[in-house]
């Protein structure tokens, strides 16, 4: 009973997907090629060196933004029922209640723990 509520609290079969092959930690290309970010761009926004992302791909303030990345996707694909088309809007839907910026954007700023909660109310009613 209780190894079925931990997969469901870590979404095990959402993440594993972003998973770097036999790794404990997430793969900055798969992440990169979802959300269609170069290696250069995904190092910029996590806000780490340029090499990095290939050279480094555990380095912790990378797997922080990867992990950040991975949360809002999980919430906006619950959302949408579609894991591109959640993408596609995290990077791209300017949000009024944040100033106009992305999800994503805001993610960068490290706000997630705000978007996630501005999504789920959305997701009840609250702020929609």
């Amino acid at each position: 009973m209780e190894s079925c509520a931990m997969s469901t609290v870590l979404q095990q079969p959402f993440v594993e997907q972003f998973r770097e092959p036999n790794t404990p930690y997430l793969s900055p290309a798969r992440i990169g090629e979802l959300f269609g970010f170069q290696v250069q761009e995904l190092a910029e926004r996590a806000h780490v060196h340029r090499n990095t992302p290939t050279a480094r791909p555990q380095a912790p303030q990378l797997q922080k933004y990867l992990q950040d990345m991975v949360r809002l996707l999980a919430v906006a694909t619950e959302m949408t029922g579609d894991k591109k088309r959640a993408a596609f809007l995290l990077r791209n839907e300017p949000l009024r209640a944040f100033g106009y910026k992305t999800a994503e954007a805001l993610v960068q700023d490290g706000r997630t723990d705000d978007v996630i909660a501005y999504l789920e109310s959305l997701a009840g009613g609250a702020a929609g």
